[in-house]
């Protein structure tokens, strides 16, 4: 089901994958390697759904780890600023101003 979403690249497909996986309130709580007090996303069973689903489309089927990796990380460093959570964070920065 994950794999037929696709994408026209490593990034754009993972990035659709991930919106229809994870919330933006989920996502904020995760990056790849656990750091900065998130979760470890890597050791997730979802990560390697998104793996496997890369893995069967025929514009990514060449993906490795390492790239899949990449662009994952990439998605989850965007994750604090996705559904309206920057328009939050910049309304409270300016109040506190």
């Amino acid at each position: 089901m994950v794999a037929d979403i696709g994408g026209t690249s490593v990034n754009d497909a993972t990035r659709r994958m991930m919106k229809f996986l994870i919330s933006p309130e989920l996502a904020v709580k995760y990056n790849m390697l656990g750091r900065h007090g998130k979760k470890k996303f890597k050791d997730l069973r979802v990560f390697n759904v998104v793996y496997e689903a890369l893995k069967k489309n025929a514009l990514t089927s060449q993906v490795n780890l390492q790239e899949a990796e990449k662009a994952l990380s990439k998605w989850f460093s965007g994750a604090r600023d996705r559904g309206g959570l920057r328009a939050t964070r910049v309304q409270n920065r300016r109040t506190a101003l």
